[in-house]
Parts: C-alpha cells; structure tokens; sequence
C-alpha cells in the first residue's frame, strides 16, 4: 500500500510528501518511467500541532459584521478554519467560498466580498489591468502534487516532466506508455478560473496548453479529488492538503522527476509545483474594519503555527532564497 505518502513535519520542515527518492543514476529499464524515484509502503502519520490557535480578543464594532471571501479552494481550508475562531471571538460572520482564484479577483474588485484568495498574482492574470487596485497580503505557501487513482498505485509512483507534458497535451493517452497497466489516461483538470491551473501550467507545463478536449473538469481542487478517488485510470493535481484528508483516502501522491513535495525539495529548490497563497483586498483595508483584522488574526504565530502544518501549507518566512529563485515576482508585485 502507498497511501498517505505524506507527513507534516515540525514548523521547519512544515509539510512533507514523504518517500520519494532522487537518484542521479537511472537503472536499465525498458519503461521510459523514471523508475530511480521511489515512494515508501509505510503509513506515515501527521506530526503536527495539537495546539488550539488562540481566540482573538472582540474588537469595537465588529460583532455581528459579516466578512466574505471568494477565490482559491487551495487557501478556503485554511481561511476557514481560522474564521471559527475569528469568529468565536469577535462575533463575526465569516464566509469563504471557493469559485476559483480568477472570479476571487473578479469578486473583489467588483466590491462583492471583502477578500479575494488567489493562488497567484494579479500580475500573473489574463487581465492584470483591471487589478491595479487591489492589495496583496501573503497568508500561507501551499504544495501542490500530482495524484492518481487506486489502481495505479503500484505501478505509477513517478513522472518525468516531459511525460507530464505529453499526458496533459495528448500525446500520451495510456498509462501502458508510461509503465503502467494497458488503460487509457483519465486526465482531471481545473478549469481557467483555477489558481491551482495556472500554477500547473506555469510551473510544471512550463506554459503549454493542455488539450482541453480530452480532459474532465473539476471546478474545485475537491471535486478533483472525489473524481480521482472514486475513479480509474485517472491523474490530477489537488494542494497536498487533500491528500491528508480520510475523504480522499484512495488518491495516491507521485514524484515529478524524482523529487515529492516536501518542504526539503522546495527549499532545495527542486520541486516548483508550489505557489504563494494571496489574500487580496480592494485598497488597504480600513484598519477598524473586519478584514484587516482577519487579516492580521491568520499571520499571528500562534495561528500560522497551529492550523498551517496539519492543513498541509508552509509559512511565507520558511522558504530559502533557493526556493524563492524558483519563483521570481513579476513585474509590479513586491
């Protein structure tokens, strides 16, 4: 068995998909799988923080204000989860819905929820002019990997990036190609909206499209999940999260080019299929305001500390200068 190939580590290490390997030297094999990485058999258990984050004290004028987000399902888990206590303490009613990070931007640009999350840039959107307005505030780093279904657990651990490219646009179709059994590719994908997406493409496709007639669509990094764990022959890319959810019990993590996404081969600079987590506001937020309290509630270290590691993300001030090579900000952003 290869499930749970993931672990959470201590707040250094964050989060961590354990047991692949890299190896310089590739044995003699007639597949073309890069067959030198590995992952482990074992059931790794999450270390991770069993402290309560802190309740925050109530606020002059908060209670009983209602704060809405829109945007990424890679960050609502976190957001989320901060908003009980946020809430518990300053009489708030926080929403966060995920319609994807592009419509987040769209949302609150257009004044119809106070926070939109994002998994990238609005210098990195399709139409960056229309977000210059917007504010940028860095919550969380999250880990995205690539999985695959139960029955190709024992055969399918690891991709190249080019079989990766040749899966997304086409070009392979079933898994026979690749090392695996004789069946067709079910290929999951996000839709245009997806911060998750644009991750993939920028990083891991390295700008290709994919070919989008041959791929079946999720609107949530959820939805993904639940259609790989419930089916066959299929591969996606959900936030590392997910994986460490029982709901998902039968997505199976692999490697790209030998390394998984752990917080080592990101600060290593070896695995870039991660991306800044974006929590963004119309203009600075008023300072009496709900948002700007959130805001400063989910990077207090007590609450980074708490919720960050078990929900699978890294904080912002954990990666390496090599890690952030990797990643370099567009123009305009700071």
């Amino acid at each position: 068995m290869r499930k749970a190939i993931i672990t959470l580590l201590s707040l250094t290490a964050a989060l961590a998909i354990a047991g692949c390997s890299h190896s310089q030297t590739q044995p003699t094999v007639t597949s073309t799988t890069l067959k030198a990485a590995h992952v482990t058999t074992a059931e790794l258990t999450p270390a991770a923080s069993t402290t309560e984050p802190s309740v925050p004290k109530a606020l002059p004028g908060l209670k009983g204000k209602s704060l809405q987000m829109d945007g990424s399902s890679a960050l609502q888990p976190f957001f989320q989860s901060a908003a009980k206590y946020f809430d518990k303490g300053m009489g708030t009613n926080t929403t966060a819905v995920a319609n994807g990070s592009g419509n987040g931007l769209k949302d609150v640009e257009a004044g119809s929820v106070q926070i939109g999350m994002s998994d990238f840039f609005t210098q990195q959107s399709s139409t960056p002019a229309s977000f210059k307005d917007l504010v940028d505030h860095r919550v969380a780093v999250v880990a995205f990997t690539l999985v695959v279904s139960k029955d190709l657990k024992d055969s399918v651990w690891n991709l190249t990036s080019q079989q990766i490219k040749d899966i997304y646009t086409g070009k392979i179709t079933n898994w026979a190609q690749v090392g695996g059994p004789n069946e067709t590719i079910t290929v999951v994908n996000r839709p245009l909206a997806s911060g998750t997406r644009a991750t993939f493409k920028m990083y891991v496709l390295d700008g290709m499209n994919e070919n989008a007639g041959m791929t079946l669509q999720q609107d949530t990094t959820g939805a993904v999940a639940t259609a790989i764990n419930n089916g066959q022959g299929a591969i996606g890319y959900v936030a590392t999260g997910f994986v460490l959810s029982p709901e998902y019990s039968d997505i199976y993590p692999i490697c790209i080019d030998g390394y998984g996404a752990t917080a080592a081969n990101i600060n290593a600079g070896n695995y870039k299929f991660w991306s800044f987590e974006h929590a963004y506001t119309k203009g600075t937020p008023a300072k009496d305001g709900a948002a700007a309290a959130f805001l400063n509630y989910v990077v207090q270290p007590d609450v980074q500390a708490s919720l960050l590691p078990k929900l699978g993300y890294l904080q912002v001030d954990q990666l390496t200068p090599a890690a952030l090579a990797t990643h370099p900000l567009p123009a305009g952003a700071n």
